[in-house]
């Protein structure tokens, strides 16, 4: 999840456009993706995907790294959690597309024994489900430099402590520090542990 330093992950109405993104951070972006065996969406985040990689695909003014991340995102399985949508419509540049009405605890940990790659959670309400379930296993944060003043936050709606424990970090030359949390070690084990990853 991109973060800016308030700790937003969107500005007010929505805002995206201060997303610091470059050629490293694409970079980057490709590396996780080839890594991802599914992404699971909200409605939002799911919709606004679909309006835009589709098309990016098919555009010939799209960068070559977005190509490449359109294609990935197409190949890649996608399951959108929504209670409004009547259905998901797939195309040659959408496909592997399922919907859910809800999220179900125990076909995520199904889904998370299965082999193959790692699942990605791309939607904030969505990971804050999760966590409350205890499906997540890592959390992945880019912070921008960047004070956005005000939108939503990445936790919205939590309303409990949650520990945390610096796995990795990675500077990008943009200003961009990539960190990895995973749930702080207890007594017997990793809490929310799996062989499998969600993040």
């Amino acid at each position: 999840m991109t973060l800016s330093l308030d700790g937003y992950f969107e500005g007010l109405n929505h805002d995206l456009s201060w997303h610091n993104v470059d050629h490293e951070f694409n970079k980057f972006a490709i590396e996780q993706l080839r890594e991802t065996g599914l992404i699971l969406f909200g409605r939002r985040t799911y919709q606004l995907m679909e309006g835009f990689w589709p098309k990016a695909a098919v555009d010939p003014k799209t960068s070559p790294d977005n190509q490449e991340i359109a294609r990935l995102i197409n190949n890649i399985e996608k399951i959108v959690f929504s209670r409004t949508l009547d259905s998901v419509r797939e195309t040659e540049n959408w496909r592997n597309v399922k919907l859910r009405r809800k999220v179900d605890p125990v076909e995520i940990r199904r889904l998370k024994e299965m082999p193959g790659k790692d699942i990605w959670v791309g939607t904030s309400d969505l990971a804050v489900s999760f966590i409350k379930e205890g499906l997540i296993d890592e959390f992945r944060f880019m912070i921008n430099p960047v004070v956005v003043g005000g939108g939503r936050r990445i936790f919205e709606g939590l309303n409990r402590k949650l520990d945390l424990e610096l796995m990795e970090s990675r500077n990008f030359a943009s200003g961009n520090v990539l960190l990895y949390y995973r749930l702080r070690r207890k007594r017997g084990g990793l809490n929310g542990s799996n062989a499998h990853g969600v993040y």
